[in-house]
């Protein structure tokens, strides 16, 4: 791939300082806005023929919603798009403007070099989506002026992205499938980061977001309820993760999205759209729609017009509110940029991204299924993060042994995601846990070394920090299964023998008296004793019993 004819540039030093500027920005200002704030219970979703539709609760009325995305996700890199300052800009922890070369503080002389990797990570979103990579494009300049943008104006691509065309298709929950067509993706620089609510009358400006490289995905308005941009943006999100282009974490900024929507009658023109912007959660955009939604429709069925804005959306009161009027187009008089030469991306580059790829989400999703006869619930989950499906696939066959699949997919879903959900864990190979020690407390429970109950507590153990085996815990602990046949026998026998009056009733029809015999037994080994085995001597007994 010929990504750019200059030298890489020499590696500056990071200066660290805060920008201080004076600030006069009016937030909020509510000139020229519907002030209108629908409330979300006025609305609902209804299905018909196949379609997706708004409901007035006020007029009976039906609504088409119409919702396009723009997607900004960080590219996975060690340095930044055009300069080799680290590419940490996003993580908290980090002193401001730490991580800022000439190039990204926008010094005179200062020349942007292409970071290669940026240029194939979003050729790998590109092939993951389906979508064309086109072998000739080239960066623009987007000029306007903010204080977190030292330039002036942004290095994107307008005209001749990197990525045209794609697709995602969404499950929805009522089993039907809806189809997202991607615009394109182009890559960019992000801006840096101002900060208003630390000096009463000055906002400071920290750059160590500056020139991180971005991929903005952009959808065509496919979207008819906010249920599908949920499904959208949790599904693009696994997808960048699963092929690592970007770790796109939303919570630390990785990931933001841009919202347009608008409302009009079936078989109407289509309605103005309003833009809510940065938004960083799929929760909170799903709620934003709806919200923005009901007020779009409350002030039409009111009479009025929906006028162009940017809005944003309050989480507390689950509320959009006015940002600033867009009467008019912005001119933001782009042009190539004459410092980066034409990206020119070679077939055999292309292919060499493709092979990296590997097997996409859905891909694993149906093998996972077919292979394993699990269900597609669990399929779901297990794809979600693609190192978690990986472990499971690794432990049903490790050391030669080959293990039930299902059995092996309870110990990861219910009791290894139930402690990381416990303690805030999201990334599963963070988790202290390898496919050895996992199959070494299933192979214990399988052979009747040790039960159920304290393999469970061992692996939490493990779970916590505790670097001994299995078998040594066990052992430690004295909690090993007992499976000695004659001495579950006899204990079995004299409990049936003790409980007469329970015997009875059992056999009269209270069946859960079983479970009271097994108990009992349990009780009196502290629970170490083998359920199947107890189980099978607890039933002969009792029907012994009977027989006589």
């Amino acid at each position: 791939m010929i990504i750019n004819n200059l030298n890489k540039l020499n590696k500056f030093n990071s200066f660290q300082r805060y920008y201080s500027l004076q600030t006069s920005v009016k937030l909020n200002d509510t000139s020229n806005s519907n002030n209108s704030n629908g409330n979300k219970n006025n609305i609902k979703y209804i299905v018909k023929n196949n379609n997706d539709y708004l409901k007035s609760n006020k007029t009976g009325d039906l609504w088409e919603l119409i919702v396009g995305i723009e997607v900004h996700a960080q590219t996975k890199t060690k340095e930044k798009l055009f300069s080799n300052s680290l590419n940490i800009g996003s993580m908290e922890g980090f002193k401001a403007n730490s991580r800022v070369s000439y190039v990204d503080a926008a010094f005179p002389g200062s020349l942007p070099v292409l970071n290669e990797k940026c240029v194939e990570q979003a050729i790998k979103t590109g092939l993951a989506i389906g979508g064309k990579i086109n072998k000739y494009s080239y960066f623009d300049r987007k000029h306007y002026f903010y204080q977190d943008l030292p330039q002036g104006y942004q290095i994107t691509q307008l005209n001749a992205p990197i990525v045209q065309g794609g697709q995602l298709i969404l499950d929805l929950k009522d089993n039907r499938k809806h189809k997202i067509n991607i615009s394109h993706i182009q890559l960019e620089q992000d801006s840096g980061k101002s900060i208003h609510d630390l000096h009463p009358t000055k906002s400071l400006v920290d750059l160590n977001r500056a020139g991180i490289g971005l991929m903005e995905i952009v959808s065509q308005p496919d979207f008819t309820s906010s249920e599908q941009v949920g499904l959208y943006i949790t599904q693009l999100q696994h997808l960048l993760k699963h092929i690592g282009s970007s770790d796109a974490n939303m919570q630390f900024g990785e990931l933001r999205c841009d919202v347009n929507i608008s409302v009009h009658k079936p078989d109407t023109p289509l309605g103005t759209r309003v833009e809510i912007k940065n938004m960083i959660s799929a929760k909170a955009i799903v709620s934003s729609i709806d919200a923005e939604a009901a007020r779009q429709i409350e002030i039409l069925e009111n009479g009025d017009i929906i006028k162009r804005e940017t809005r944003g959306f309050n989480q507390d009161s689950g509320e959009t509110f006015h940002l600033r009027t867009k009467e008019d187009e912005v001119d933001y008089r782009f042009f190539p940029d004459p410092d980066l030469p034409p990206l020119i991306t070679s077939e055999e580059t292309i292919e060499r991204l493709k092979n990296q790829i590997g097997e996409l989400p859905q891909e694993m999703r149906d093998r996972l299924i077919k292979q394993y006869d699990i269900s597609l619930y669990d399929a779901n989950i297990l794809v979600n993060d693609h190192k978690a499906a990986k472990f499971f696939e690794q432990c049903i066959s490790f050391g030669g042994t080959k293990r039930d699949p299902k059995k092996l997919l309870t110990w990861i879903l219910r009791d290894i995601y139930k402690w990381s959900n416990s303690n805030n864990v999201t990334d599963f190979s963070t988790i202290n846990i390898n496919v050895e020690t996992l199959t070494q407390i299933y192979d214990l429970v399988e052979s009747g070394y040790v039960s159920m109950n304290p393999a469970k507590e061992i692996l939490e153990m493990i779970l916590n920090g505790d670097k001994r085996s299995p078998k040594e815990i066990v052992d430690h602990l004295g909690v090993s299964q007992i499976s000695d046949h004659q001495l579950l026998e006899e204990l079995c026998r004299k409990l049936v023998d003790a409980h007469p009056n329970e015997v009875k009733d059992y056999h009269e029809g209270k069946i859960r008296l079983f479970k009271f015999f097994v108990g009992q037994i349990m009780k009196e080994t502290k629970g170490r004793s083998n359920p199947e085995i107890v189980n099978n001597y607890i039933k002969k007994y009792l029907d012994l019993k009977k027989d006589n």
